[in-house]
């Protein structure tokens, strides 16, 4: 904006304010509003409450004022063009500068970044004395600048500051995870023998999935890279489908596998485990100029509780082409309690996870002494 168009402006509407005192004086609705418009396209508009307010204007001494304001927003606008954010908050204390002589206690300018095209400077200034009475300029559809001056009732809109803190607060996040679980650590014990696993195809093959919410809580946010601790819960499918021709059995407290007896053709045998998860954990990301993600990174842990598990098993009879399936459900002696440590990588688009089981699988002698071991793809989440 044109100090001298500012300058001009500013000084037509406190010569029109003070010819329009007297006539407000008499007027007893509670919002008042004076509209000046000027030769040059400039409209201001000034909203009081009360005649008092505008008697106080004078206090303001906004003939003198107008040089001083002009260099303010010269300098607001020259920090928001060279500023890597879209606005910035700047502050002066002309009372402090020369004390005794009416003027504000505090100027607070508001200036955006320009726009791409836009050759005529910021596209809007905000001005504020005394976080009371503000003056506005914007630009109309055709370009043109026009001004407002108002009490700023709603200073969180305005205050870039504030808005940034709202940035800040926490969120929520859907989280979506999908691949493949395996077992790792298995030593001798209980079932000898950790069964092997099948992937691919399309029915009950061994995978994982979650679904949850995150609540994500900032701890750093700056331009360049945030910083956030985030919290479940999650809800966890895990299939473990088994390879060959061997099957998930469950008799007499134990739970085991073996080949398919007599004149079974297996088809295929899964157990199914869910759980409801609360992982708690710490992330953070990389941005690019455009705000991007470049690299992200997250550790943490986690723990949860099996909501269900069964055992499928599909298979035929010799000269037989009906498909038997047999389903066992219940606690199949797996450990009612899961708790392990997860972490995540990515790089622009591309995220992956891993989460280990702690503790085994099974309980104790009642079950193939191993851990789970779930690792994939993350589309979503923070």
């Amino acid at each position: 904006m044109k100090p001298v168009l500012f300058t001009a402006a500013l000084l037509a509407f406190a010569t029109a304010a003070t010819t329009a005192q007297a006539r407000t004086l008499a007027l007893t609705a509670p919002v008042d509003t004076i509209v000046v418009r000027l030769p040059n396209k400039a409209v201001m508009t000034l909203v009081v409450s009360s005649a008092q307010q505008l008697r106080e204007l004078k206090k303001y001494q906004l003939d003198s004022l107008t040089s001083r304001l002009a260099t303010y927003i010269t300098q607001a606008e020259t920090a928001a063009k060279a500023s890597k954010t879209e606005q910035v908050t700047m502050r002066f204390y002309p009372d402090q500068d020369q004390p005794g002589k009416g003027l504000p206690t505090e100027v607070r300018i508001t200036a955006r970044k320009p726009t791409p095209g836009d050759t005529n400077g910021t596209s809007k200034t905000q001005v504020f004395m005394n976080k009371s009475f503000g003056i506005t300029r914007e630009k109309d559809e055709s370009g043109d600048s026009y001004f407002r001056i108002r009490r700023n009732k709603d200073k969180s809109n305005e205050d870039s500051l504030r808005r940034a803190r709202r940035r800040d607060s926490g969120s929520v996040r859907f989280v979506y995870d999908f691949g493949f679980n395996t077992f790792v650590n298995a030593s001798s014990g209980g079932n000898a023998g950790v069964p092997s696993l099948k992937y691919g195809g399309w029915d009950g093959a061994t995978g994982y999935l979650n679904l949850g919410l995150n609540y994500v809580q900032p701890l750093h946010f700056g331009e360049r890279a945030k910083l956030a601790l985030t919290l479940g819960p999650e809800f966890s499918f895990n299939n473990f489908k088994l390879q060959g021709d061997n099957q998930w059995m469950q008799s007499g407290g134990q739970t085991y596998t073996a080949p398919a007896i007599g004149n079974q053709q297996l088809d295929r045998s899964t157990l199914y485990m869910s759980a409801v998860n609360l992982p708690v954990m710490l992330r953070f990301k990389l941005l690019n100029k455009s705000g991007k993600r470049t690299l992200s990174a997250g550790i943490g842990g986690f723990g949860g509780y099996r909501l269900a598990s069964d055992i499928t098993t599909k298979y035929k009879l010799a000269g037989d082409d009906y498909t038997h399936k047999d389903e066992t459900s219940g606690q199949l002696n797996l450990n009612n309690w899961q708790y392990g440590l997860q972490g995540e990588v990515g790089f622009h688009g591309l995220r992956v996870f891993a989460k280990y089981n702690l503790n085994e699988l099974f309980r104790e002698g009642q079950g193939p002494k191993t851990h789970a071991l779930s690792f994939g793809i993350r589309l979503f989440g923070f």
